[in-house]
């Protein structure tokens, strides 16, 4: 049974800074990102019928997952748009499948622009991804001597 809900964070705007801070300890401190940057580019990418936007998973009133909907997350596949990206669950609230749900979420959002074929997201993860549905495309180079498995969701099934 879900104990969550899941909505707009442009519609919670009162989870900005904490959804913001999970990012950038998750992934943008390491990348050298202050705080402050992150949370600038939280405010300034949410939408609600476009790309970019960002949902959040709220239980007992308070945010407990976000993903977001971005035009790119990849400096060297600029070619493939919309991606799903910053797909974050609290510890103290994985494995209750609320990272399938918000993938879920973000495909729908997705969709309903009806003006996609494809859904990508880049990740260092195997065989989670494959389970829900997306594919594999390729192994990319990001641009720092690293690679990344690139996948995605055909959105017109």
């Amino acid at each position: 049974m879900e104990h969550w809900k899941i909505c707009n964070l442009a519609d919670r705007p009162a989870y900005v800074e904490e959804v913001s801070r999970w990012f950038w300890e998750e992934w943008d401190r390491r990348d050298g990102m202050t705080l402050e940057e992150v949370t600038y580019r939280t405010r300034h990418a949410l939408g609600r019928d476009q790309v970019p936007q960002m949902l959040v998973a709220e239980r007992d009133g308070q945010p407990v997952g976000a993903v977001s909907l971005w035009r790119s997350d990849l400096g060297t596949r600029q070619d493939l748009t919309p991606w799903l990206a910053t797909l974050y669950v609290r510890a103290d609230c994985r494995g209750q499948h609320l990272g399938q749900a918000l993938q879920q979420a973000c495909i729908q959002a997705a969709r309903a622009l009806g003006q996609y074929d494809f859904l990508y997201l880049k990740t260092e993860h195997e065989n989670y991804y494959e389970r829900t549905g997306w594919e594999f495309v390729e192994q990319v180079p990001t641009g720092t001597g690293e690679t990344v498995r690139v996948y995605r969701y055909d959105l017109r099934r």
